[in-house]
């Protein structure tokens, strides 16, 4: 969701700790082998798409701190209507679960294969975390007009809000693929094992 005015921040952070608490639910209920169990080589495991999702978020986090740490002495301010740039609503809506097409990761984003599920779950609630204290920083900011550039596309810039529902988006996709793993033929359960399990794959989602 764009948020359109600073009312909407409040469903932001909701939506932030809904997901932190959702993917700890999540691997918390599986096996080491289970949540690091892949359907062949070219698919993530459940772990592998959380892992993904803290090496993009991190490094979306610290551009938006960096942006709003140059808005806050004057930059614009507000409390809406927000504008947001329309690539940047089409990207954000573009990253919404489920997924229409595939998408071919940057090797940037590409998580540790090594990680251990505990660790992918601390450093995505990590980084959540993060997120709500940004999103608090950011009260009273027009986050239309605050713009920051993409860390992996030096291109596209974003606005504040819509840094935030992209990555509020794109952790609800890896969600949805992660639970898609787990409804796959051959999953270990929450009990299992698997030979598999060694690592990620290059592909994303």
């Amino acid at each position: 969701m764009l948020p359109s005015s600073a009312e909407d921040t409040v469903a932001l952070i909701e939506e932030a700790r809904r997901q932190s608490a959702e993917v700890g639910q999540l691997l918390g209920s599986l096996s080491e082998g289970a949540a690091r169990w892949r359907p062949d080589e070219t698919r993530w495991s459940v772990t592998g798409h959380v892992a993904h999702l803290s090496v993009l978020n991190a490094a979306y986090l610290e551009a938006i701190s960096e942006a709003i740490g140059r808005a806050a002495m004057d930059g614009p301010r507000g409390e809406g209507p927000y504008r947001h740039p329309r690539i940047a609503a089409w990207f954000v809506r573009s990253m919404e679960p489920p997924p229409r097409r595939r998408i071919r990761t940057f090797r940037s984003m590409i998580p540790d294969p090594g990680v251990s599920p505990s660790r992918a779950s601390h450093d995505f609630d990590g980084l959540q975390t993060r997120m709500i204290d940004l999103l608090e920083r950011a009260r009273g900011l027009d986050l239309g007009r605050v713009r920051f550039g993409s860390p992996f596309a030096s291109l596209l810039r974003l606005s504040l809000g819509a840094g935030f529902a992209l990555l509020l988006a794109h952790n609800r996709r890896h969600i949805w693929l992660a639970r898609e793993v787990m409804a796959l033929p051959g999953f270990p359960g929450p009990g299992g094992m698997s030979e598999g399990g060694q690592g990620e794959g290059a592909e994303g989602g």
